[in-house]
């Protein structure tokens, strides 16, 4: 497992872990039709690159054991705000988890996948 290399962990115990918000969903239900994708992307932009916002795909939602055993997807912020927005939005169910943002922005950078793209007839 990559992410579990030498540095801070993603779990509680690491002194720079945080108790963070995140929001679960059934794989597709947050990433599907591309919006999450795009917000993400937009609110790094406005800031540098950076925004306290990261997408966890099915492999890391398992592998810290956040999930219910079924591939599921999440979302991470530090702002409580917008992931009340974002429930709102797609749904899914909010809980916290203690992790390191220092590790966020290694392991959980990327963006959500992008949407399939609708067949014309």
């Amino acid at each position: 497992m990559a992410f579990l290399s030498p540095g801070p962990s993603p779990l509680s115990g690491d002194p720079r872990a945080d108790s963070l918000p995140l929001l679960l969903a059934p794989l597709g239900q947050l990433s599907a039709d591309g919006q999450l994708r795009e917000l993400i992307g937009e609110r790094r932009d406005r800031r540098n690159g950076t925004g306290p916002i990261w997408y966890l795909p099915p492999e890391l939602v398992a592998a810290l054991g956040l999930g219910q055993g079924s591939a599921e997807e999440a979302v991470v912020t530090t702002d409580a705000a917008v992931l009340t927005w974002l429930q709102l939005r797609f749904g899914g169910r909010r809980c916290t988890a203690s992790l390191s943002t220092l590790w966020l922005d290694r392991e959980a950078k990327s963006l959500p996948p992008s949407p399939r793209l609708a067949r014309l007839a």
